[in-house]
């Protein structure tokens, strides 16, 4: 049967995007797919054969994943695949090589890379613009060589005009089976309104400003804050941390299929990106599952995310604890109000925004690059299989 050969130096091995959307889409359509990544277990899960890449370095030593690629490429090649689909700015480097080789390569493109260097503090200030200019139009001849480029969202796809031919947006939506829809509208037994924040913790997600907002509300609210996914350093876990009070429970990482049920559990989603040059007019995953479970939704007066969340969402400044804190306060009090915006947020997963399109793309887009799979989709499946919720 056709291989396929997913490769990442960044994502974990059980990216939401990489491995429950694409990787599984394509185990399941029939195709033989392998996932290297940092810290994958060698095994093989819901039909994907997982093998462990080097750890991947902190965020401030970046540039280090560099030094690995060569052994990234050696171990990519050894899997002997019909199909590559790379992911990360140093992976096109990769991606080049196995092009070289004869090999077919996917770019699949998850954010808009120059903007992102704009914005690292890693990077020194004066060099930014000249890193971003650099690299924008090195990953702009780049994509010339691979056979298709999937962008995730418009911004992205407009920044590579010669490969519309060989382009199709697949947008990091969700799989809309996974997520149990909330009662939004009904407290917890004890009377306990939860507010949720779901994935990484790092200060661009204004974690620290949902925990202070918090800690301003009246306690006769009854408002509690999970927060779940895990810390990017070691310096904001313990600024968040030392503001953690009695009502902000810390959960820690999650597999993607274990977050469902606890967001089926809260009550108002809090989708806090603060908006930078990569995001202002990006498809955050997380908005899109706070909807899929029916949770009303806190965000940032961004127009272009409040015209995706439609009336699900109440527009704060999230970098100001104050105003967050207003407007958890405002649905706190109005069971009914977060009851008909959670609603209305699920019905758009259901009509518009739900991987079921995307993966016909993506099938689309693999078929005519290797074919059909050879074999009736499900075969093999009781293989060291994990439930995925």
């Amino acid at each position: 049967m056709p291989a396929i050969c997913f490769v990442s130096t960044v994502h974990d091995p059980f990216d939401s995007r990489v491995f429950y959307k694409m990787a599984r889409t394509l185990a399941r359509s029939g195709y033989a797919v392998t996932l290297l990544a940092p810290g994958a277990p060698d095994e093989t899960i819901d039909g994907v054969r997982l093998k462990p890449l080097p750890p991947k370095p902190p965020a401030r030593q970046a540039w280090k994943r560099w030094y690995g690629l060569l052994r990234v490429w050696r171990q990519a090649r050894v899997e002997d695949a019909d199909l590559y689909f790379i992911y990360d700015p140093e992976m096109t480097l990769v991606g080049l090589l196995l092009k070289l080789g004869g090999r077919k390569v996917i770019y699949d493109i998850h954010e808009h890379v120059p903007f992102q260097i704009l914005d690292k503090d890693w990077i020194p200030r004066a060099l930014r613009p000249p890193v971003a200019w650099l690299y924008d139009h090195y990953e702009r001849l780049a994509v010339r060589a691979f056979d298709a480029v999937l962008p995730a969202f418009e911004q992205i796809a407009d920044r590579f005009p010669q490969a519309r031919r060989k382009m199709a947006i697949i947008r990091n939506v969700p799989e809309l089976a996974l997520w149990r829809p909330a009662e939004p509208g009904r407290p917890a037994s004890d009377g306990a309104i939860i507010a949720v924040y779901s994935g990484a913790i790092q200060p661009d997600r204004c974690v620290l400003e949902c925990v202070q907002a918090v800690n301003r509300l009246d306690p006769a609210l009854n408002v509690y804050l999970w927060v779940i996914g895990p810390f990017r350093t070691d310096a904001y876990e313990a600024e968040v941390r030392a503001a953690a009070g009695e009502r902000v429970r810390l959960w820690g990482n999650m597999r993607h299929d274990e977050v469902p049920a606890l967001l089926a559990q809260a009550h108002i989603g809090l989708m806090s990106l603060r908006p930078q040059r990569n995001s202002s007019v990006n498809w955050p995953i997380k908005l899109f599952e706070y909807m899929a479970a029916g949770l009303p939704m806190i965000m940032h007066e961004n127009p272009f995310w409040l015209s995706l969340a439609g009336e699900s969402a109440l527009a704060v400044n999230i970098e100001d604890p104050g105003s967050i804190a207003a407007g958890i306060a405002a649905l706190a009090v109005d069971g009914a109000r977060r009851t008909a915006m959670g609603a209305r947020g699920r019905e758009r997963v259901q009509q518009r925004y739900n991987w079921d399109g995307q993966a016909a793309q993506l099938l689309a887009v693999v078929r005519r690059l290797i074919g059909p799979p050879k074999r009736a989709a499900g075969e093999g499946a009781d293989d060291h299989k994990r439930s995925s919720g």
